[in-house]
């Protein structure tokens, strides 16, 4: 008798996993579907309504926790993932995705332990990329967490072939413009094209105050040196000081950022002006992590530009950007970054009229791709348009009323990481502004190639 009960158990044991790993295919199908198409919220539902039945059946489990993952319920998908590992702890998808989970939620230690186990277990080309990125990403994240010092340097090498940036008919974009005839090209008018050679260094301290809240201070400068061309050699500093707070999947920054640029250039006049600049300015910048492939940002500036030496270009502007940066788990880890602004720029100073002045509204949408060829050698591509509208009536221009620009520009190049924190980045950039005041149209190439290190 008591040999029947047991094999009576047994069975209906057998019948009840049977039946669990048959129930509800039809959902289990439609799941997939609206995963391969993009759709995990719809995905997340259906499963759920059937997770009391279906909880601790592998597949339906790893599904429910890439459809929890991808519809931001992150608590949830690292119970599902974590279900799945409990049955089947070499189960890799779930573990990538475990880890994936555990950087969505801010647990950078957790994910940056996962992520490093499966480096070691010799994945796929692709999965290893992905890999490398998470890990990438969790140390600059960290780096905002513990009190220390990061810094780089770069060297670079390039050809500018309009660096003043002019027309090449400079005498007639003058008399369509202004109506003077016979005008010949001097100084920053004349069209130069130079080798040059530039340099950049930049150091940055992250001291963290309480859990997800740091302070930092940077200091970073740049500059360029052209050759045969000294007057448009340019150097430039940038120093800043602010806050972060980490909430998990967001991200929020406060900075001040001061601001010096300093170009002699050819301009006549006596005091000569130059192109020297200096600025003071506030940004909050905010980001959210979405899903572990989808993050969006939005950021306000506000800040006041000053010319020492041309009083008349100055100008105090607001600007407001949003940006979506997407992942994609593909051949090559494509990743792509679009950002999209607008600013509005108040000049402080009347031109001679006493009517006009050089206020303007500016904006623009600019796009990066990257694809990965291997873990250390990258493609990209940037795509930008820019457009400009004068405020004022003849503001640049006698016979034109308006101004109107439209600035588009194209690069292209390939960064490899030949030692772990340094990388060969070379690139060709193309520029062209189209503008109905001829003396502003001009197009531009420049080639180049920088070595970075980074240290910390």
């Amino acid at each position: 008798m008591q040999r029947k009960t047991i094999s009576r158990a047994c069975l209906a044991v057998l019948l009840l996993h049977s039946a669990i790993a048959l129930a509800d295919p039809k959902v289990i199908q439609s799941a997939q579907r609206h995963l391969t198409n993009g759709n995990p919220k719809l995905a997340y539902q259906e499963l759920v309504a059937i997770q009391d039945k279906m909880a601790g059946n592998i597949e339906f489990d790893y599904l429910l926790g890439v459809a929890a993952l991808d519809s931001g319920k992150i608590d949830e998908a690292i119970i599902a993932f974590e279900r799945v590992l409990a049955v089947n702890p070499k189960h890799a998808g779930a573990q990538l995705d475990l880890a994936r989970a555990y950087y969505t939620a801010g647990a950078f230690d957790l994910a940056e332990a996962t992520f490093e186990n499966l480096k070691v277990s010799n994945p796929p080309p692709l999965a290893l990329q992905s890999i490398n990125r998470y890990l990438t990403a969790i140390q600059e994240r960290k780096k905002q967490t513990r009190s220390g010092f990061a810094g780089y340097g770069e060297l670079g090498l390039g050809y500018d072939s309009n660096l003043t940036g002019v027309p090449g008919d400079f005498s007639s974009a003058v008399q369509s413009a202004f109506g003077l005839p016979g005008v010949d090209p001097t100084g920053n008018s004349v069209k130069r094209k130079a080798a040059f050679i530039s340099g950049a260094a930049g150091l940055d301290y992250f001291r963290p105050l309480s859990r997800g809240f740091s302070l930092f201070t940077g200091l970073e400068a740049r500059g360029r040196a052209y050759r045969n061309e000294p007057d448009f050699n340019s150097g430039g500093v940038d120093v800043r000081l602010g806050s972060a707070l980490n909430q998990g999947p967001q991200q929020w920054r406060m900075a001040v950022n001061a601001t010096r640029y300093d170009q002699k250039g050819q301009a006549p006049g006596e005091p000569r002006p130059t192109n020297n600049r200096q600025g003071l300015g506030i940004t909050g910048d905010w980001r959210y992590a979405i899903d572990q492939r989808n993050q969006i940002g939005a950021a306000l500036q506000f800040s006041r530009q000053r010319f020492p030496d041309n009083d008349i270009e100055d100008f105090n502007q607001a600007l407001a950007s949003v940006s979506w940066l997407r992942s994609f788990d593909a051949k090559g880890v494509p990743l792509l970054y679009v950002t999209g602004f607008i600013t509005d720029d108040k000049a402080q100073r009347k031109l001679a009229d006493g009517e006009s002045d050089k206020s303007k509204q500016v904006g623009g949408i600019r796009s990066y791709l990257q694809y990965s060829l291997s873990p250390t050698l990258q493609l990209f591509n940037g795509l930008g348009m820019t457009l400009r509208r004068d405020s004022t009536a003849f503001a640049r221009a006698t016979q034109v009323e308006f101004g109107r620009d439209k600035l588009a520009d194209l690069s292209v190049g390939v960064t490899w990481r030949f030692q772990d924190k340094c990388t060969l980045r070379a690139q060709w950039l193309y520029s062209r502004n189209d503008s109905n005041i001829a003396i502003y149209d001009y197009s531009r190439n420049e080639v180049s190639s920088a070595i970075r290190c980074d240290f910390e």
